[in-house]
């Protein structure tokens, strides 16, 4: 039998999923353990309850089984966490309204995190920008969260996947259920290079409320908080909220004047977000020390005796940080022509590979 506690913060997850508000705020000193042996009109009485919400109560509780939940989940591979376990992550006991359940399919990432939301409609450069960032922080070790959404969610995942690094997607619906379904492809390679998360049980449809519930664990999740692009109604901004909520940081890439993609982001510094115009110097700034390191054992990227020689030289000046043909070009002391030469034949190989302006970064996993 599960445990008294996990099982009320399970059956907390269920309700909150179909009232769509917090009792788990609301508990005050009040046991979560205690709630499964009061009937809704006792718990109404020490918590504020709509309603909805107490008829909600008392459907679920008559068919509430934890043990067969936990079995089918595991059936899927999937985990359940509360706060009540072990590896419920730390991060969103900091917050002030946490899930009280937690589905996980994959494995947590550990070390250090950061969120990356913006724009579903992005421009191309911040859809650029939002990639790049994901490959370079992939370098650094470090875990790229955000929402599996179309536009900048999208482009920050797949630059962590670029630069074989860890990312964790949260979804606004159920932890089996692929929204957008045209990312299927991404869904998977989140999920094999770190999890797919949510707080709502299996089968649960993406209602327009459950995206910004949702955006609160996105921040929670994350050491810092990164706006790529957001117009001013944006949830972005919701998640940017949640974030000073919990005490993150907000950082924002800033975009031109009167862009209304970007004027929720510039409005952010304006307030005093903290403002990414150079991604090597925020990367310094933000996350200084490596958590990366060679097989060897040196913090830079070794590179293979066996390469010749135009290749070996221009391996050496490439990193995990995106780095153009011209800069290469000053560092290695190459004519151009020969040193794109050896790019592609590096490129061909999988030694690096190139970001949507055409520079080129060091795969991460060699």
């Amino acid at each position: 039998m599960i445990g008294s506690e996990r099982s009320a913060y399970l059956f907390l997850s269920l309700l909150q999923a179909k009232t769509g508000s917090s009792l788990i705020s609301r508990l005050g000193e009040l046991p979560t353990s205690s709630i499964l042996e009061m009937s809704a009109r006792e718990l109404a009485q020490r918590v504020k309850m709509t309603d909805h919400a107490r008829s909600s109560f008392d459907g679920l509780r008559g068919d509430f089984d934890p043990d067969a939940l936990v079995k089918r989940l595991g059936e899927k591979g999937i985990q359940a966490l509360t706060p009540a376990d072990d590896g419920y992550p730390t991060r969103l006991t900091e917050m002030p309204d946490p899930p009280p359940a937690l589905f996980v399919d994959g494995t947590l990432p550990e070390g250090p995190t950061i969120a990356i939301v913006g724009s579903r409609k992005a421009s191309p450069t911040g859809l650029a920008t939002a990639r790049r960032l994901g490959r370079a922080l992939a370098g650094r070790g470090v875990c790229v969260v955000s929402g599996l959404a179309l536009g900048i969610d999208a482009a920050s995942h797949q630059g962590a996947l670029d630069g074989s690094g860890p990312t964790v997607g949260v979804l606004g619906c159920g932890i089996d259920v692929v929204y957008p379904r045209s990312n299927r492809r991404l869904f998977d390679g989140v999920r094999e290079n770190g999890a797919i998360i949510s707080e709502y049980y299996l089968g649960e449809s993406p209602l327009a409320w459950r995206f910004p519930a949702r955006n609160r664990i996105i921040a929670g999740l994350g050491d810092v908080l990164l706006v790529v692009e957001a117009a001013e109604k944006s949830g972005a901004l919701i998640t940017a909220r949640h974030a000073l909520d919990s005490g993150r940081d907000v950082w924002a890439v800033p975009g031109p004047p009167g862009i209304p993609e970007c004027r929720g982001s510039n409005k952010l510094l304006s307030d005093g977000a903290g403002v990414l115009w150079d991604i090597p110097e925020f990367l310094e700034t933000v996350f200084p020390e490596p958590a990366r390191t060679s097989k060897v054992g040196a913090e830079e990227p070794q590179v293979p005796d066996d390469l010749p020689g135009n290749e070996a030289r221009a391996l050496a000046v490439i990193g995990f940080e995106a780095t153009s043909v011209d800069e290469a070009a000053g560092q290695v002391g190459l004519p151009v022509h020969e040193l794109l030469s050896a790019l592609v034949l590096l490129e061909l190989k999988g030694y690096v590979t190139r970001d949507d302006a055409g520079a080129f970064v060091r795969r991460a996993a060699l």
